[in-house]
């Protein structure tokens, strides 16, 4: 008998497991695929690294100080070689730190035949059962794709199929102004590709505050992305040459445009394949499985986490909610922070935890907020990356830090000390008492907290009014 099987080996399942075998839970790892789910497979990791390799040659023939740049050059099939490199060696690292923690991995795929009993169907079609006490069910997302989209992996992808393909024409259409389509715009348009978006809201990263998302848009035309937002698709046929899209704005008027390829970027659904919740008697939120605050689903030692629960679909999401679950399986009780950033590698990147101005403002709080721009910063003058930003949100009444958004330059890891502020909920002086090194980035968040003091040194006072 088994204390815990997870199901789904991606950012929450191993996690979860790792944790399983810290508490010396008997565990076992059901995965269908490779270790380490879209994340590390074809979601976060490969399109950082072919973003890194990009940016590196957009950067290159940029520079007014290196020679030679008018005939440099990137190989694509080099940089997909890189991607694969790095990949497998995250996988394999993952599945090393699993046997090292007794986890025994199961391949094929899971399912929930009753409760406490799991089948796993291999390759060849045989099924075997195991019994445990508990079931962690950590099954992810895949690409959500429009009814009328036909994915043909050539002409019309989604992330799976593009991010392992080294044609990249040269006219690219994204269907998507999120997360996703952004960091694909910024990849394809790095590499001088012709990108255009259509966005079916008023605006890109409409989760982010209104100011970063101001200049996200500003960073995306200034790489010739062409944006068609409060625009819905209505139709997209392709054929051996590219593709047609048919689109309207918001006045209503039907417009076509050809493009070589399309990139659907309209978010994620998740993945209850051997999960038949109707059979099994488990509530849905929507499409979601529904828990409850211990993530808790109706069948009494069933659990789920990540994608597959709903929300911000993060893979930093899924695994802090896969210890958390873990630990209350174990009897422990979870006592860390669910307080989760977001990280955009977009054009230029931007980090982010808690309310935005607007959404602070619209649950009633008293809010100042303190800004500093980085064009302001030696640091960023310096590494020639003066655009964007920090905005620090506040409670004008207590300190309590409501919010931290930074746009720019290193942006996704200087939100973490945002992050550890506020799960230790220090207040927003709490920025600036301890000294940051110059010249760094760091300074631009202290001194944007020193101005929601109107303390900033590097920042003229505002003007009197």
């Amino acid at each position: 008998m088994l204390d815990l099987v997870i199901i789904g080996g991606g950012p929450g399942g191993y996690v979860g497991a790792i944790r399983a075998g810290q508490l010396g839970l008997k565990t076992m790892l059901v995965e269908k695929d490779s270790l380490g789910g879209t994340c590390l497979n074809r979601g976060c990791i490969p399109t950082k690294s072919l973003i890194s390799d990009a940016k590196l040659y957009k950067l290159a023939k940029a520079s007014s100080v290196l020679e030679g740049t008018d005939n440099l050059s990137i190989d694509v099939n080099k940089m997909l070689t890189r991607k694969r490199q790095v990949v497998n060696g995250l996988v394999k690292g993952v599945e090393g730190l699993l046997k090292a923690n007794g986890v025994e991995l199961a391949k094929g795929i899971g399912s929930i035949k009753a409760q406490g009993l799991v089948g796993i169907t291999d390759a060849d079609g045989s099924i075997r059962e195991v019994q445990t006490k508990n079931i962690l069910i950590a099954t992810g997302s895949r690409p959500q794709v429009l009814p009328f989209l036909k994915i043909d992996g050539q002409k019309v992808q989604t992330t799976d199929e593009a991010l392992d393909d080294a044609n990249i024409p040269a006219n690219i259409a994204i269907i998507g102004g999120g997360v996703i389509g952004v960091e694909m715009a910024g990849l394809f348009a790095s590499l001088g590709r012709q990108v255009t978006i259509f966005e079916v809201f008023p605006d890109v990263i409409m989760t982010e505050d209104e100011e970063v998302r101001q200049v996200m848009n500003k960073a995306l035309k200034k790489q010739g992305v062409e944006l068609f937002l409060d625009t819905r698709v209505q139709g997209v046929e392709a054929d051996a040459t590219g593709v047609t899209v048919t689109f309207a704005g918001a006045d209503g008027k039907t417009q076509t445009a050809r493009f070589d390829k399309l990139l659907a970027a309209t978010g994620r659904a998740p993945v209850l394949e051997g999960i038949d919740a109707q059979a099994l008697g488990l509530e849905k939120n929507g499409p979601f499985l529904k828990v409850d605050s211990q993530f808790r689903t109706g069948m009494p030692g069933v659990y789920a986490v990540g994608d597959v629960i709903g929300g911000v679909m993060l893979a930093h999401k899924a695994s802090i909610e896969a210890e958390a679950a873990v630990e209350i399986i174990a009897g422990k009780g979870f006592h860390g922070s669910l307080l989760i950033p977001a990280c955009i590698w977009g054009p230029v990147e931007v980090g982010s935890v808690g309310l935005s101005e607007a959404e602070a403002k619209k649950r009633g709080r008293n809010v100042r907020v303190g800004t500093f721009p980085y064009m302001a910063s030696g640091a960023a003058k310096a590494k020639g990356k003066s655009e964007g930003f920090a905005k620090i949100v506040g409670d004008a009444g207590t300190g309590e830090i409501l919010g931290v958004h930074i746009v720019g330059e290193n942006a996704t890891d200087m939100v973490a000390e945002a992050v550890s502020l506020m799960a230790a909920e220090c207040v927003v002086e709490d920025f600036y008492q301890a000294v940051k090194p110059h010249p760094t980035l760091s300074e631009v968040v202290f001194e944007a907290a020193m101005d929601w003091n109107s303390k900033a040194i590097h920042k003229p006072p505002a003007k009197k009014t």
